[in-house]
């Protein structure tokens, strides 16, 4: 994203400061509902064993995803991931050709049926503190649900330009992996993907571990009717047992979740 700074000298915004502005913005601005659609992208760092060096040029960097969030003036929000053209036992991360060789990335296991974790939906709820995850695993749902994480945002002097709306950029360090957000204040709506919110503005740019996981935002829909609902089917655990029972169930290896390079010449 190219950010054209515009108050490079004004001073930072304090903690405190951030809270108060939030929390007017919560109480006396218009909120906004509406959809937005961001591009995930996650760098792969995959290394081919020494048999299969010649080939690791072709190998993807990325896999990316389309993810589609409702918002309300209730201030909750939906996230989900909009389906992919998925083969039925993994998704394909990417393909390469070179030299009449064609090398396909997969990651078996993202169906409901497997061991690796498919999330269904992912509900935040700011008023009351709280999110609720509907997650797919083993052929069985379950509902996570916990408390939204304190996020304490620090604002930046940088300002830029986002689909054609003013934002501004907020860092954080959370569980020692550094977080910025660009966010806008024209929607004040304080949400954004992956339970981080708590800014002044809906967060149209994140990049979580310096970049590692990225979202973007590519379109937004406002003023549209949002009924935003909790999930309701599944069994309802913890994050800390729900991690549990996936390591568990990761370790005996119950499911073909493996990843898988597949080579054709």
């Amino acid at each position: 994203m190219q950010v054209v700074h515009l108050s490079l000298f004004r001073k930072s915004i304090s903690l405190w400061s951030l809270t108060a502005l939030t929390m007017f913005l919560v109480h006396f601005c218009a909120a906004q509902s509406g959809t937005v659609t961001y591009t995930r992208t996650i760098k792969l760092d995959i290394e081919l064993p020494p048999e299969m060096a010649r080939f690791q040029d072709m190998i993807p960097k990325a896999d990316s995803s389309l993810y589609s969030m409702d918002f309300n003036d209730a201030f909750m929000a939906s996230i989900r991931r909009v389906e992919a053209d998925d083969k039925a036992n993994g998704t394909d991360f990417g393909s390469s050709t070179a030299d009449g060789v064609t090398i396909r990335m997969r990651f078996s296991g993202l169906d409901g049926n497997s061991s690796i974790p498919n999330l269904i939906n992912s509900v935040t709820d700011i008023d009351e503190g709280l999110y609720t995850d509907h997650y797919r695993f083993l052929g069985r749902d379950f509902l996570i649900t916990g408390e939204l994480p304190l996020i304490k945002w620090k604002l930046s002097t940088e300002e830029g330009a986002f689909l054609d709306r003013r934002v501004i950029k907020a860092t954080a360090t959370v569980d020692s992996v550094s977080v910025d957000a660009w966010f806008t204040p024209e929607i004040p709506v304080p949400l954004g993907p992956e339970h981080y919110g708590g800014l002044p503005g809906l967060i149209l740019v994140l990049s979580i571990d310096d970049g590692r996981k990225m979202y973007e935002a590519n379109s937004i829909t406002l003023d549209t009717e949002v009924e935003i609902t909790t999930p309701e089917k599944g069994r309802k655990m913890t994050q800390e047992e729900f991690d549990a029972l996936v390591k568990e169930r990761m370790e005996e290896g119950v499911s073909g979740a493996a990843r898988s390079i597949i080579i054709r010449q």
